[in-house]
């Protein structure tokens, strides 16, 4: 060994020995210990940390252990609250941490709130994340018996050591300790006994997730039937969710030896012809299902696999008929899988012509969830019996209980037909039984949401190309473009989107964010809201009812999430723009306040300035009305009296508005220009266009010149406003008449003689007003260029075309000022 390695682990040891007798309180044998590792190594930081501890200790007042020992022992709210705070603003040395650990894990179980006091422990000090670290790697087992009894956010912290890195000397470390309690998860769900496997199955799924590939090795068949026997839909629902996550990550990591264990499983249960194990079997292929669509339906079409179900189905059914007991989670869980193959067209098939009689004796013998669950499944086969199956499912959402659920989600599939949206939407009852469901059903939640996602869904408009293309396609398919329903026009669509908001859907969409960060959850409120929000007359409810405080929150929310992925970007940038078309509508100074500044807002819109990219690949189909929209919302934003909107808009929207400005699209432009004419009533906003010898706001002014002879007159009548205000500054006015060639003024002169509009000759007169009454010799300037330009004749024209007094007032005052 080398002095320096010998010198080290000498270190190592003495400190060792330092802590040991911190932990039992012999201070003094410490501080002799420490006064030794000081002579080997002066300046070591964590010599000094232990001094500073030992100080401490020495004078009492380590803060953080005395509100843990004051929790404990008072076992009050304020004394839980302290410890909380203390442990999240100040780190524990080792010596602290160590002593803060076995307080905790020593003091009762029954200790209120301890879950949090100790996961918050774990989760933000570093010194004993160390420490837990240090007990997995002794003995994985040993830490995992201590922490997993602890409660569900200690337990999660516990497992969340595994991906920082930092906590571990080695990858290989690291790498053995995840796969340590990878096994122990593992093997406590194997126990029949053991308590809330769900947050188990939640660390298998975390691992599976975030770092797969330290772990694909352990896969094997047993990890598969323990994950797929937890889908039973005997079990709670958390855990099957849980579950859920970590099957369809086992399926993604192990590929085609999973695909195989996966049929084996079920195949296997299947031969055993037992209910349980025909339970298990149809549970676990109907949830893969819709993760792995292919590879389930592979399965389900098997020669004889179908038709060797029936038989037994029948004869539960049969039992049931003759008073004998029938299982009824037997038939719930065929009819899960049932409707869950119908995602597939062959397998569709297959239970309509195998299936419709049992499905049609279940709906019609049933009642509760089995009714609900037949009745969907025939919907999906049976296009024609959709009315008699939505009003069996409309029945049981308004009447039911536990098959609420499942019928529900029978809704949200028969909703997708125009003439099922009218029902439902007429069917007061019904409509409010499902808003309802948002505040009081979570697990029924998305099903609600998707049907009102269909009532409000407008149809998406078509391009002369994308209606040529339709043609094309039916035609080589040998057939007709199928037309369009007429229920699903805007009007009838607006009339749904205002039952849906008469019947108080914003405060249920608020209450249904609150108890939800679900992503899938998430985009449909966006989605319903921007549906909505549509109709001009709805915008006022909207917003009194909360739309606009909501859509700020998730557009927040979102913002701090992880926005690669398609979804989080769609989500944000559909919560914008139903934001912005709130904003186009109401008066601003009634919703923002200190409490909820305007800035929020305008910082949430002006991204959609910028168009959506993600059609790139075909630019004609790339939807523009989010910007316009957004231009309309920004422009009533600018409007108030209050700068700040317009400040910031200044400040960072600058590039994309004047990007606009040259837009092919003219509402787009027009839009684009209305919106610089309202902040041309701040100072940020004239500023962009007189500061002193800037190059950018030269060509900004140019800009504007050109667009006073836009071909679109509500172009020209927004640029001739915005510089009748501009040249109301004296900056500005200078500017304007010292252009090169004199094209400030002909562009006055342009607007001044407009032909086809007096709004437009009227702000023509008002900049040739302010330019010639300008102040010092800018006036006079102003006044030789317009003579030199025969501006006379223009304005003696326009005066003579002019029938409105006010503006023949003002072209009459030039007229004098010029003669």
């Amino acid at each position: 060994m080398s002095p320096n390695e010998d010198v080290s682990a000498k270190l190592s040891t003495l400190l060792s020995e330092v802590d040991d007798a911190s932990r039992i309180n012999e201070l003094s044998k410490a501080a002799a210990l420490l006064r030794e590792a000081s002579q080997l190594a002066p300046q070591d930081e964590d010599i000094k940390r232990r001094w500073v501890s030992l100080q401490q200790r020495e004078a009492g007042n380590s803060e953080s252990l005395t509100t843990i020992k004051t929790y404990i022992e008072s076992r009050e709210e304020d004394a839980r609250k302290n410890a909380i705070q203390a442990l999240s603003k100040k780190q524990l040395d080792p010596v602290e941490a160590s002593e803060a650990f076995d307080l905790l894990l020593g003091s009762s179980s029954d200790l209120p709130s301890l879950d949090e006091v100790l996961s918050t422990l774990l989760g933000r000090q570093i010194e004993v994340r160390r420490l837990v670290a240090k007990k997995i790697i002794a003995s994985a087992t040993e830490a995992f018996e201590q922490l997993s009894p602890c409660g569900d956010e200690t337990f999660r912290a516990f497992t969340g050591l595994l991906f920082d890195k930092s906590l571990w000397p080695t990858e290989d470390a690291q790498h053995t300790a995840q796969q340590d309690l990878f096994r122990l998860c593992i093997a406590s769900l194997i126990d029949a006994g053991v308590e809330r496997p769900d947050r188990l199955m939640k660390a298998v799924a975390r691992q599976l997730a975030v770092q797969p590939e330290n772990v694909v090795s352990l896969i094997d068949e047993d990890v598969f039937d323990i994950v797929l026997s937890e889908l039973d839909i005997r079990h709670d629902n958390s855990l099957r969710s849980q579950a859920m996550v970590a099957m369809s990550r086992l399926l993604e990591v192990s590929k085609e030896d999973g695909e195989k264990l996966f049929a084996s499983f079920v195949t296997n249960h299947v031969a055993k012809k037992t209910n349980d194990d025909l339970i298990m079997a149809f549970s676990a292929a109907s949830s893969v299902f819709p993760v792995l669509p292919a590879v389930a339906s592979r399965l389900f079409l098997t020669e004889g696999f179908v038709q060797g179900l029936i038989p037994y189905l029948e004869r539960n059914s049969e039992a049931a008929a003759s008073g004998k007991k029938k299982s009824k989670s037997l038939e719930q869980a065929a009819l899960e899988l049932l409707s869950a193959a119908c995602v597939d067209k062959s397998c569709r098939e297959l239970v309509r012509k195998y299936c419709s009689d049992w499905l049609q004796s279940v709906s019609e013998e049933r009642n509760g969830v089995q009714e609900a669950l037949a009745a969907l499944v025939l919907a999906k086969i049976n296009e024609e019996s959709v009315d008699q199956v939505t009003e069996k499912l409309s029945g049981l959402v308004i009447g039911g209980d536990n098959e609420r659920d499942q019928a529900v989600e029978g809704l949200a599939y028969t909703s997708l037909q125009p003439k099922v949206k009218e029902k439902i939407a007429s069917n007061n009852a019904l409509l409010t039984e499902l808003i309802a469901v948002l505040k009081d059903r979570p697990t029924a939640a998305f099903g609600a949401l998707t049907v009102l996602s269909n009532l409000t869904a407008y149809r998406k408009p078509q391009s002369e190309e994308s209606k040529k293309m339709s043609q094309l396609k039916a035609y080589a398919n040998s057939s007709k473009p199928a037309p369009e329903d007429p229920l699903d026009d805007d009007k009838n669509v607006t009339a749904r989107c205002k039952s849906v908001l008469d019947k108080d859907v914003i405060p249920a969409l608020v209450a249904r964010c609150k108890q939800s960060t679900s992503p899938a959850i998430i985009a449909l409120v966006v989605r319903i809201l921007l549906s909505i929000a549509k109709e001009q007359k709805h915008r006022p409810s909207m917003a009194q009812q909360g739309a606009t405080r909501l859509l700020l929150q998730i557009i927040e929310r979102t913002s701090q999430t992880d926005k690669s992925t398609s979804e989080a970007s769609l989500i944000e940038r559909t919560a914008s723009h139903a934001l912005a078309r709130l904003l186009i509508s109401i008066n601003p100074a009634h919703v923002f306040t200190s409490g909820l500044p305007v800035t929020s807002a305008v910082s949430s819109l002006i991204p959609l300035l910028t168009a959506d990219h993600t059609n790139d690949n075909n630019t004609s189909e790339r939807d523009l009305l989010p910007t316009f929209e957004t231009l309309l919302a920004l422009t009533n934003l600018a409007s108030m009296s209050d700068p700040t909107a317009a400040d910031l808009l200044t400040r960072s929207a600058t590039p994309q508005i004047e990007d606009l400005l040259f837009s092919t699209h003219p509402l787009i432009q027009r839009a684009t220009v209305e919106l610089l004419c309202n902040l041309m009533a701040h100072p940020s906003g004239v500023s962009l266009f007189v500061l002193s010898g800037s190059a950018d706001a030269k060509r900004r002014l140019h800009i504007l010149f050109a667009l006073t002879s836009s071909g679109d007159l509500g172009t020209r009548r927004a640029a001739g406003g915005a510089l009748a205000m501009l040249t109301e500054w004296d900056l500005a006015q200078d500017a304007v008449v010292s252009a090169p060639e004199g094209k400030g003024v002909k562009a006055v002169l342009a607007l001044c003689g407009d032909e086809e509009s007096e709004e437009v000759r009227h702000r023509g007169f008002v900049c040739l007003s302010n330019l010639v009454q300008g102040p010092g010799g800018v006036g006079e300037k102003a006044v030789k260029v317009v003579r030199e330009l025969k501006g006379q004749e223009v304005l003696t024209g326009a005066v003579k075309r002019s029938r409105n007094p006010e503006v023949l007032g003002v072209g009459v005052e030039v007229l004098k000022v010029l003669v």
